[in-house]
């Protein structure tokens, strides 16, 4: 028998053991079933899993096993992304090694992310996550990076990757280069600064606005609009920039916004995008004023080793004190920085530098063409990779100056040829491996191993590769090209909002250069997790939620319906109430199948399942089937908060509430036929359930499952069986009319048990039920009616009630009357006693009346008595309900 209470904190760790024993979720390459292959997303190793994680995560899990209960043969992996700056900075602080050890340096890394990983993977598990852990891939493998370097070479070998100064993205506090994806702009508040700068002929001055006076001394030109009547005489002279004594000249481009500032701008190299078109477009010299760690450097001049922020403000003042400032305006305006580290969030300058780039900017068409025969899920999550496409500026930027990273497969001449590492050598690390040969085939000078390494994007934008072995495949191993066949494309890549722009953008792109195919049949977009408090979550914030706060309290499983509840590609508030009436949900569907094993467990279902069930019996399962089909249709979609919201509903209030209620008086009563039907319809509901449910809550379903069914069904755990059926012949319209019907008529019932403070199984000695148009629905579930309620008298009668409405008592409001009449009130209220039908009468057509007290005349209106009335049928006083056409009448 089922413990009275359900227990996550019991049972949840004992099947998350059970599976991993048992390899419940163990992939095994069969060809002969539709293959689903998953493309997870690998979390970056920080050593514990957000709500973020387990929304995502959950979903994917979800997925699997639906789409496992469906046939198909799932390869679920899960992989880790290692590398990445935040694990450096974690070295440094925990093991106090610097990046000038770096052997050392990066063992520590390889450790530090081994525990990071054990801790991750355990809560994946927790949350009830059915990956095939013998399929856990890891960026920092050396299978991984060689496969990754192996991209590159081709990537070289086809033209797409090269070597180039260009001004990059820069980040002086993390010290590396950024791709456009990890960046972004933030509005702040700031100044305008209106400076006047003097004609070199000495004729007079050119205003200019800019935010940041601090690239005064890497301006190159000025720029003005064509039209703009205000400066076009002054296009082709020059101005003398005041400090630096430097003459850059006047020029006109539509670019220019006449309408910002004083309509005439700075050309500084480089204070944003639009300087570097404009210096390239004119050919215009560079001047770098700003050093890589964010100070200022010598051709700043007096303000040389101050920070950015101190410069902007020093040569304010001195353009002042010159005036030359003659404005200075507070705003809000847009500030690039490092937005994909909250950490660091530094404010980002343009340098040029000696980059690796992955050509995208020419291909970006054909990547949208390729993205739009994927289907996406919602279907609007496609215009953000559209419109980030088609806003690229320039190529994807892969270096980075760090250490603890896949490492390019190159070598450098000091004439800048590129010398490419042999195949058979990956994978290699040029900062510790020699080159493949002693000098440069081309020039014959020295080699210098290329020391940067990946963006991590590089290493993650081939996972649908990694994990369908195609590397492998392509050597000619004969099992992986089974299992690339079998499984490429992938079915599915899952991810969030958050990295369309870069997980999917990169996928596609690469692997359709590798493959000349699109990664995935289909894609699912998830939104970001809110703050309890509907904010993004923040620690600055205070709204941080950990799942190891959840978790212990209310187990994974009420964790689970939480995130199953978040609509298609948008953001989702974590709510402590929600997984708090999840939790009360689960002890209700508990409930439901400790009641029900007793009269189910062992059951014959194959032998009686063709019965001709009871009106009721046929209202439940017509439902369930809708709901089953209903499930299906949406589970195919990826939607699931619909679905979770209907089945949470159709379990707690139908079958609890109304259903199991309806049909005790026959499980316990002495009908045998009934009981056997009421069985057949019962087993048949909560079987389907269970299966519903699985996907969703994966630890309660089974241990209901070995419970109730597993010594008959003989199937080692709930997530190997089948998807429940949808049968066309269980939807009945008619048992469903006659079901909501009973539902509404018990449910007047109950309340009337309750209003006069009964028990639900009190006794009615009398009850009378007149009905129209509903009189032979009503007869159907007669005695269903007079069970549930326990009813000693049921009448069922066609047509309407005869029913009068008397005055049965009438007295004083006392707060009223007592203020005006004070000692007359006893007697006021033995005349209305006496008199009560002519009283109510008079009140009724005149809106007062008037008598003789004690000699005092007195006056009432119908605010100053209280009046109870009543409902007589055939002279006995009944209490009605009504229910559409039906009315209710309790003797």
């Amino acid at each position: 028998m089922l413990p009275k209470k359900y227990d996550p904190n019991e049972i949840e760790p004992k099947w998350q053991k059970y599976w991993l024993e048992e390899k419940v979720y163990k992939y095994r390459l069969d060809e002969n079933r539709p293959s689903y292959a998953i493309d997870t997303p690998p979390p970056f190793t920080s050593g514990t899993l957000h709500l973020g994680h387990v929304l995502s995560h959950t979903w994917i899990d979800i997925i699997a096993r639906y789409k496992r209960m469906r046939g198909y043969n799932v390869l679920f992996p899960q992989g880790f992304d290692n590398h990445g700056l935040p694990t450096e900075l974690k070295v440094e602080k925990e093991f106090g090694i610097t990046k000038d050890q770096p052997e050392e340096f990066l063992k520590k890394c390889v450790e530090w992310t081994w525990q990071a990983i054990e801790a991750m993977r355990n809560q994946f598990i927790r949350i009830g996550y059915s990956a095939d852990w013998d399929l856990e891939y890891h960026t920092m493998d050396d299978e991984y990076k060689a496969t990754v370097q192996y991209t590159l070479l081709k990537f070289y070998e086809k033209g797409l990757l090269y070597r180039e100064e260009h001004p990059v993205y820069w980040c002086p506090k993390c010290r590396t280069s950024l791709a456009k994806a990890e960046v972004g702009y933030v509005e702040e508040e700031g100044y305008l600064y209106y400076i006047k700068l003097p004609l070199a002929d000495g004729s007079g001055y050119i205003p200019i606005a800019t935010t940041r006076p601090e690239l005064m001394p890497a301006c190159v030109a000025v720029f003005v609009h064509p039209d703009d009547e205000r400066y076009k005489h002054l296009v082709g002279k020059k101005v003398r920039l005041p400090i630096f004594e430097r003459e850059v000249p006047i020029l006109a481009d539509e670019d220019v916004d006449p309408n910002f500032g004083t309509g005439a701008v700075y050309n500084c190299t480089y204070g944003d995008e639009q300087d570097i078109v404009w210096q390239k477009r004119y050919n215009l010299p560079v001047i770098i004023a700003i050093n890589e760690d964010g100070t200022m450097n010598e051709k700043a001049g007096p303000y040389a080793g101050l920070k950015v922020e101190e410069a902007r403000k020093k040569i304010a003042e001195d353009l002042e004190k010159m005036g030359l400032l003659y404005k200075k305006e507070k705003i809000r305006h847009r500030v690039l920085r490092h937005t994909e580290r909250s950490s660091c969030m530094a404010p980002i300058e343009l340098l040029p530098k000696k980059q690796w780039f992955i050509k995208v900017k020419d291909f970006t068409e054909e990547i949208v063409k390729v993205a739009k025969e994927i289907n996406w899920y919602p279907e609007d999550m496609f215009l953000r990779l559209k419109d980030w496409a088609e806003s690229m500026d320039w190529d994807w930027v892969i270096s980075r100056q760090r250490v603890f990273g896949t490492p390019f497969p190159f070598w450098v001449c000091k004439n800048g040829h590129i010398v490419p590492a042999r195949e058979e050598d990956l994978p290699v690390d040029p900062r510790f491996d020699k080159p493949p040969v002693e000098r440069c085939p081309v020039c014959g000078a020295e080699l210098e191993p290329v020391t940067d390494v990946l963006d991590c994007w590089v290493d993650s934008s081939i996972t649908p590769l990694i994990i369908t072995k195609w590397y492998d495949a392509i050597k000619g191993d004969e099992e992986a090209k089974k299992w690339f066949e079998h499984n490429f494309p992938t079915a599915l890549r899952p991810q969030g909002t958050d990295i369309i722009r870069t997980w999917a953008f990169y996928t596609i792109y690469r692997t359709y250069k590798l493959t000349g195919e699109k990664p995935w049949r289909d894609i699912v977009i998830n939104g970001m997790v809110a703050g309890p408090d509907g904010r993004k979550m923040s620690k600055s914030y205070g709204n941080v939620v950990a799942p190891d706060e959840v978790i212990p309290k209310y187990g994974a499983d009420a964790l689970r319906l939480w995130t199953a509840l978040a609509p298609p590609g948008e953001d989702h508030p974590f709510k402590w109430e929600t997984v708090d009436y999840n939790f009360r949900f689960l002890q209700k569907v508990w409930n439901i199948y400790r009641f029900a094993e007793r009269h189910i467990k062992g059951f014959e279902y194959e032998k009686y399942k063709d019965l001709e069930l009871e009106p009721l019996d046929r209202w439940i399962l017509s439902r369930l089937h809708r709901l089953i089909k209903f499930a299906t249709e949406e589970l195919e979609r990826y939607r699931f908060n619909l679905i979770t919201r209907e089945l949470m509903t159709f379990i707690w209030h139908e079958v609890a509430d109304d259903y199991i209620e309806m049909v005790k008086y026959r499980l316990y009563g002495e009908d045998e036929e009934s009981k056997v039907k009421a069985k057949v319809a019962l087993y048949e509901l909560l079987w389907n359930l269970l299966l519903l449910l699985a996907p969703f809550v994966p630890h309660i379903t089974e241990e209901l499952y070995h419970h109730l069914f597993k010594d008959k069904v003989k199937v080692k755990s709930v997530h190997l069986l089948e998807w429940p059926e949808y049968r066309e012949e269980r939807i009945d319209e008619e048992a469903e009319r006659v079901g909501e019907l009973a539902r509404k008529i018990v449910s007047e019932m109950r309340k009337y048990k309750n209003s006069h403070g009964l028990p639900l199984n009190a006794k009615l000695e009398h009850v009378a039920i007149y009905a129209t148009e509903s009189y032979e629905l009503v007869k159907l579930i007669e005695r269903d009616i007079a069970g549930t309620m326990n009813i000693e008298r049921l009448e069922v009668l066609k047509g309407e009630p005869q029913l009068e409405e008397r005055v049965v008592e009438i007295k004083p409001n006392f707060k009223r009357v007592g203020p005006r009449y004070g000692k007359l009130v006893p007697k006021i209220a033995e005349y209305l006693k006496e008199n009560a039908d002519d009283i109510a009468r008079e009140l009724k057509e005149k809106g007062k009346v008037e008598f003789e007290v004690g000699g005092t005349r007195v006056e009432l209106g119908r605010e100053d008595v209280v009046l109870r009335k009543a409902v007589f049928s055939e002279g006995e006083e009944v209490e009605t309900a009504v229910v559409d056409d039906v009315v209710i009448l309790f003797f």
